[in-house]
């Protein structure tokens, strides 16, 4: 066997083997109606002792 042909067997067999992975991916999800959500963030922690930020500054006169 040639080298061009064995490299032609072994480029045609990554590309057969990507092509697959990406097929068995997308047979392997789940519809969007079936997702379960794993994690819920907790809500932000309401404070209403924190202090309001400072008015900004007038512009200086030139």
């Amino acid at each position: 066997m040639s080298v061009g042909k064995a490299a032609g067997w072994t480029l045609g067999g990554l590309l057969l083997g990507v092509l697959a992975g990406f097929a068995g991916e997308l047979f392997r999800r789940q519809p969007a109606a079936k997702v379960q959500q794993r994690y819920v963030a907790p809500q932000a922690a309401v404070t209403p002792d924190a202090r309001k930020p400072a008015p900004a500054p007038a512009p200086a006169a030139r």
